[in-house]
């Protein structure tokens, strides 16, 4: 996975973290952050993501968002969703941009997620 990118290039962002909530057999869910940014095929991708995550488990989605890149024609589609697979059980290498787990995007107890995001890129 490619790390230097920059924000107003197309590039998939992502990060995950355990929940609280859990499955009805007693499993936690992971909570999966995706930022895609493209001009045109934003939703491609995230089908792509949302394969890998089905695959093996439900994805719920927990929140969706889009957004203009400032000084770009690109846009962001920003979504959060639930699942019981371990990030290493997704294949990445359909995605075909370059792709960086950012640390950052994560839940906050201050401010929140929607807010890093639009700051990001605004």
């Amino acid at each position: 996975m490619k790390t230097n990118i920059r924000k107003n290039s197309r590039h998939l962002r992502w990060n995950w973290h355990l929940t609280d909530e859990i499955d009805s057999d007693g499993r936690n869910y992971l909570r999966y952050h995706f930022v895609v940014v493209d001009d045109r095929n934003r939703e491609g991708i995230l089908g792509k993501i949302l394969e890998n995550l089905a695959r093996y488990s439900e994805a719920i989605q927990i929140r969706r968002e889009d957004g203009k890149v400032k000084d770009s024609d690109l846009r962001y589609l920003f979504c959060s969703y639930d699942s019981l697979i371990k990030p290493e059980m997704i294949n990445w290498s359909n995605i075909n941009k370059p792709i960086k787990r950012d640390l950052d995007l994560r839940e906050r107890k201050i401010g929140n997620i929607e807010d890093y995001v639009a700051s990001l890129y605004s």
